[in-house]
């Protein structure tokens, strides 16, 4: 036979081969158009979700076509993050993506780190010299035109700084404890006493029940330990206080969890309140017109962020008259975690004034004019007050 010739049976193969491809050609054609038009029609007929409730945070919404958009740019940047934020079944895609590169021996998502024991740990700031010597100096001018006041300043470590043995090992990060350092050398210059949180936790025999697993607060016990040492530091007699935790919740996943999208680990949320002495509160939100005879807010447990479950979350300005039996009057500064600490100085002092320098527009000095107050705290986390871009701001009002 002419090797030119082929093999009928070769040729019948060749095209069974030919067809075969067609017919998976046209299939993946079809699934891809399936999966296009699918995609479309969710976008044209579904409404955008407002809130991950995983991720605990505010999505991206549907951003209006104009020509100022169009012309400067911002629509197609806008685009981009809505369409990132509703694209269907986000959630489930980033969830396996996790679980796969758990898998596979993956120790960090979206800036948090998996530790060991079932710890989550979020990135540590970095101290910028020049951003903080301002924070300080005028922290300190504050402080020495209103020397009258008794002033201290809490600034809380995070969990890694404590708990260094459960972070992976490749973690290499600047030592809180020298940025706290720096910190208290700073404040020290001026009238503001510093509270050395990192010396009150390093004496704790359990520091696990210092920090959540799952959230980048501290828990009630630390809080509790930190505010002895305030009290202590300012002279005020705790002794006859009794402290009283309740659990209310153990399902607790916080914004670690969310943002690294671990699903495995939950927490306890206990809080804890002064039950001896009895004191009354009525706590007013000025800005929302609302008052409460709770430091507690347990509608927020049906909610993905059970922290909030203290002071009802954050707020601009909080004003507390208390029944305790004292002149005393208290003027709070304070990230998040001061709100797990606040029930405790209801026995010690009738009016307290929290104040949240993000959110609040008032005046630091009108405030300072309608309350004759005794003492006043900052309480902080060193991260977030290593980002923080108000409080300087905030005190020069």
């Amino acid at each position: 036979m002419n090797n030119n010739q082929l093999d009928p049976k070769e040729n019948e193969k060749d095209q069974h081969d030919d067809s075969s491809m067609n017919v998976l050609s046209i299939i993946m054609t079809a699934l891809f158009s399936l999966i296009i038009v699918s995609v479309s029609l969710f976008f044209v007929f579904s409404s955008d979700k407002e809130m991950s409730e995983s991720e605990n945070r505010v999505l991206a919404q549907r951003p209006a076509l104009t020509f100022s958009s169009l012309a400067d740019g911002s629509f197609m940047t806008d685009f981009e993050s809505w369409l990132a934020d509703q694209f269907p079944l986000r959630e489930k895609i980033i969830q396996l993506k996790t679980e796969a590169d758990r898998l596979v021996g993956i120790k960090e998502e979206n800036g948090v780190y998996i530790g060991k024991n079932g710890f989550l740990f979020e990135k540590q700031s970095s101290y910028n010299s020049e951003k903080m010597n301002g924070v300080f100096s005028t922290l300190n001018s504050f402080s020495k035109k209103n020397k009258s006041i008794k002033t201290a300043f809490v600034l809380s470590p995070n969990s890694s700084a404590l708990l260094s043995q459960y972070l992976p090992s490749f973690v290499a990060e600047e030592s809180q404890k020298s940025q706290l350092k720096a910190a208290e050398e700073a404040i020290s210059k001026g009238k503001i006493q510093f509270i050395d949180c990192y010396s009150v936790f390093e004496k704790q025999e359990d520091k696990e029940k210092l920090f959540y697993k799952t959230d980048h607060h501290w828990t009630s016990h630390a809080a509790l330990e930190a505010f002895r040492a305030l009290m202590k530091n300012w002279k005020i007699d705790i002794s006859k206080t009794k402290f009283e935790f309740q659990t209310v919740s153990s399902s607790f996943q916080g914004t670690l969890a969310s943002s690294s999208q671990v699903r495995d680990i939950s927490d306890s949320v206990e809080i804890c309140f002064p039950s001896e002495p009895k004191v009354s509160s009525v706590l007013y939100y000025e800005a929302q017109g609302t008052k409460t005879a709770s430091y507690f807010d347990k509608s927020k447990l049906e909610n993905k962020n059970h922290y909030e479950v203290f002071m009802g979350g954050n707020f601009d300005k909080i004003i507390i008259s208390t029944s305790a039996e004292t002149e005393n009057a208290l003027l709070i500064l304070k990230d998040s975690y001061a709100n797990c600490m606040i029930p405790m100085f209801a026995p010690f002092f009738s009016k307290i004034v929290v104040v949240d320098p993000r959110y609040c527009s008032d005046k630091l000095s009108e405030i300072m004019k309608d309350y004759d107050f005794s003492h006043m705290a900052f309480i902080y986390n060193l991260n977030t007050f290593l980002e923080d871009t108000s409080l300087e701001g905030f005190l020069k009002k």
